[in-house]
C-alpha cells in the first residue's frame, strides 16, 4: 500500500495542497476535480465513461477521516479495491475535510472489496478509518414545531421552503409536534435541511425553535409513528391524509381477569388467619366451643371478601353486593379447577378438628 502523508494543522500549505491535488487529473485525465456545496468531487470524466451511473449499492461511506487528510492521500488508498467512479470528500469553510467521504465503485463487487479491505484500517497510528454501505437518506426530522401551527400550514411552508419535497408526515400529541419530510433526493433533502436550519424558526415565528436533523433511514418502525400524511401541488394545494393501520400491528394483549380481594380485604384477611394460628399454637387442645368459633370466623370473612361457595369449590363474585356493582363472571372461569382464596384457612380448622 502507498505510504499515507499526514500533516499537522500548522504544516498543511494550501498551495501544497493544491499542487498534489492537481496532480491526481494531471496524471489520470479520465477524472475529474471540482468543487461545490461543501463537498470536492473526484469524478470519471464524460469521455471516459458510457452508459448509466452506478446504484446505490456501488457505494460506500468513508469514516473517521483524520481532518488533515485529503484524496492525494485517500483516492490512490480506496483505488486498490477497484475502479472508482467518483470520490466525494466532505469540506468545510476553512479548507479541511469534516471527517467522512463517500467512494463510488463501478460495481458493487468492488464496493464488498473497500468494506473488507479499509474497514477498521490503520491509516496512521492508532487512527482506524470507518467504512460501511452508504445509505442514501432523503429524510429530514424536525422537532419543536409549535403545536398550534395546523398540518396544512406546516406542509405549505415545508413546500415553500425547500425543493424536491415528496411527502410530508406528521406526528401529534399534546404538547409536541414533530414532522419527517421525505426529498426525492439525497442531495435536496441535504439542500433543504441546510435551508430549514436559517429559515425554519423565522417561519413559524413567536419564539418558535424548531430542531432540524437527519432523520434514521433504517427506521420504518419510527416512521409508522407519523400517521398524518401531507403533500401540496398547484393544481389541488394541501392534501392531508391519514395513514392506514396495518393489520399485522402489535397491541398488547388483553389484562387477564383478577378475581383476587380488595387490597384492604386481603390485608384483614391475612392478618385474622395469622391471630388465628397464633392461637393454636398457644393452645393445641382447643375445645369445640373454639372450633366453632373458627368456622364463624371463616363465614364471616367470606362473606367481607363477597366469595361464597362449599368445600374447594368456589366463584367469583357477581350482581350487586354490599360494596355496589361487581363484575361479572369470565367466561374461561371454571369452579372446578379454581382455588378457593380461603381453602387454606379452611384446610388447618378442619386438621384442628381431627386433633
Amino acid at each position: 500500500m502507498p505510504p499515507v502523508k499526514h500533516y499537522s494543522s500548522s504544516e498543511v500549505n494550501q498551495y501544497e495542497l493544491s499542487s498534489r491535488l492537481l496532480s491526481l487529473t494531471e496524471n489520470n485525465t479520465s477524472y475529474t476535480l471540482t468543487q461545490i456545496n461543501g463537498q470536492r468531487i473526484y469524478r470519471k470524466a464524460p469521455h471516459a465513461w458510457s452508459g448509466p451511473e452506478p446504484s446505490r449499492n456501488c457505494e460506500v461511506f468513508i469514516g473517521r477521516i483524520p481532518h488533515d487528510c485529503f484524496e492525494d492521500t485517500l483516492v490512490p488508498l480506496f483505488r486498490q479495491a477497484g475502479e472508482l467512479f467518483e470520490f466525494r470528500l466532505m469540506i468545510n469553510f476553512s479548507g479541511w475535510n469534516r471527517g467522512y467521504a463517500f467512494a463510488m465503485y463501478t460495481n458493487d463487487v468492488e464496493a464488498s472489496n473497500a468494506i473488507r479491505m479499509f474497514n477498521n484500517y490503520m491509516i496512521r497510528p492508532s487512527w482506524q478509518l470507518g467504512v460501511c454501505p452508504s445509505i442514501n437518506n432523503c429524510r429530514i426530522f424536525i422537532s419543536r414545531i409549535p403545536p398550534t401551527t395546523p398540518s396544512a400550514e406546516i406542509v405549505r411552508l415545508l413546500y415553500a421552503l425547500t425543493d424536491e419535497v415528496q411527502e410530508v408526515r406528521i406526528r401529534r400529541s399534546t404538547a409536541s409536534c414533530a414532522a419527517i419530510v421525505e426529498y426525492k433526493s439525497h442531495r435536496g433533502a441535504a439542500m433543504a435541511r441546510k435551508a430549514l436550519v436559517a429559515a425554519a424558526a423565522a417561519a413559524w415565528g413567536c419564539g418558535a425553535r424548531p430542531a432540524v436533523d437527519w432523520s434514521l433511514p433504517q427506521s420504518p418502525q419510527l416512521l409508522k409513528q407519523y400517521r398524518e400524511v401531507g403533500r401540496w401541488s398547484a393544481e389541488r394545494g394541501v392534501e392531508l391524509s391519514r395513514a392506514p393501520e396495518e393489520a399485522g400491528a402489535w397491541s398488547p394483549p388483553p389484562a387477564a381477569p383478577s378475581y383476587t380481594l380488595e387490597p384492604w380485604s386481603q390485608a384483614r384477611r391475612l392478618r385474622m388467619i395469622h391471630e388465628a394460628q397464633r392461637s393454636a399454637a398457644h393452645a393445641p387442645h382447643v375445645g369445640y366451643n373454639r372450633i366453632s368459633n373458627m368456622e364463624s370466623l371463616v363465614a364471616s370473612m367470606s362473606g367481607l371478601s363477597g366469595l361464597g361457595g362449599e368445600g374447594g369449590v368456589w366463584a367469583p363474585p357477581t350482581g350487586l353486593g354490599a360494596g355496589g356493582p361487581r363484575a361479572p363472571p369470565s367466561p374461561d372461569f371454571n369452579p372446578w379447577t379454581s382455588r378457593h382464596p380461603l381453602q387454606e384457612f379452611k384446610e388447618f380448622i378442619a386438621h384442628a378438628k381431627d386433633q
